[in-house]
């Protein structure tokens, strides 16, 4: 299986998300991570152990599913976040978050969300016209 980009190490069930969806979600996350306390260069994923929690839905040139699983790798190749990650897609917006996510420094944690919902950074990211439709998704 080849890979899309020198970020994503190994693509398990990841593997329907197209070239450019990849882009975009991968970015979307690592961007997020700096919320969890977790800021580093060269951050890699590791979806090898991805499995789909049941939602999906056609976005660009491939699917989006909410999966648990997903690594992310230092420079070294060490593990310095694990989660599971959700999305909002409408017409006009779309945006990847993490829905549990723990960040770690060696054995130190760093930063733990282990209740799903969106959080109030992500929140502020969603248009005004959506925050309805949302709400009971709210950390």
């Amino acid at each position: 299986m080849a890979n899309t980009d020198s970020k994503t190490l190994k693509l398990g069930h990841s593997d329907a998300m197209g070239p450019e969806l990849r882009v975009l979600v991968e970015k979307q996350l690592l961007e997020e991570l700096k919320h969890y306390k977790l800021d580093l260069p060269n951050l890699k994923f590791d979806w090898s152990n991805s499995l789909v929690e049941g939602r999906s839905a056609k976005h660009l040139d491939g699917m989006v599913e909410n999966y648990s699983g997903i690594l992310i790798l230092d420079e070294n190749n060490q593990i310095v976040a694990d989660g599971w990650m959700d999305f909002i897609l409408e017409p006009e917006f779309f945006l990847a978050y993490w829905d549990h996510i723990t960040t770690r420094d060696g054995k130190k944690k760093l930063a733990e969300k282990q209740m799903p919902g969106i959080p109030k950074h992500v929140w502020k990211q969603i248009p005004e016209a959506l925050r309805e439709k949302y709400s009971v998704k709210r950390a």
